[in-house]
Formats: structure tokens, C-alpha cells, sequence
């Protein structure tokens, strides 16, 4: 799960220019009791957002690593 990405059930427009408010899975916990991840909404130099499993797959809809663009974020279309 370390590096796939997640679109949210409920996906969103964010930021300029416009983002998807997709999430990049950053580490589990052993337990896969937690997921740290990145995202358009964490600012720059702050700390990776960890959350509970169940939290982040409550947030979490359909993988799109496989429709990422290579080192970025996707963009929004309308």
C-alpha cells in the first residue's frame, strides 16, 4: 500500500491551479493500525498527516496510481 494513491469517495477540487484532493499512502504501521500520507492539501514543510485505517478507508475510494501523472498531482477537470 506505501505509494499507491487514493481518489476520496467524494472527490473534490482544491487549491490553484486546481487539484484533485487525492491522497499518496506514505507508510503503515506495522499493525496496519495507521496510514501516514501526502496530499495537495498538506502544505509545504509540514509534517505527513497520520490517521487511523479505519479513518483513511472510510476517506478512501478507488486506487488512481496506476493514472497519476509521474511526480505530480493529478489535475482537475471539469
Amino acid at each position: 500500500m506505501p505509494g499507491r494513491c487514493y481518489e476520496a469517495k467524494r472527490p473534490a477540487r482544491i487549491g490553484y491551479p486546481s487539484l484533485y484532493n487525492d491522497r499518496q499512502v506514505k507508510w503503515v504501521s506495522s499493525l496496519r493500525t495507521e496510514v501516514q500520507y501526502d496530499s495537495p492539501t498538506v502544505a509545504d514543510g509540514r509534517h505527513f498527516p497520520k490517521v487511523s485505517m479505519v479513518e483513511f478507508l472510510k476517506w478512501a475510494g478507488r486506487d488512481v496510481t496506476a493514472i497519476m501523472p509521474k511526480g505530480d498531482w493529478r489535475p482537475w477537470r471539469d
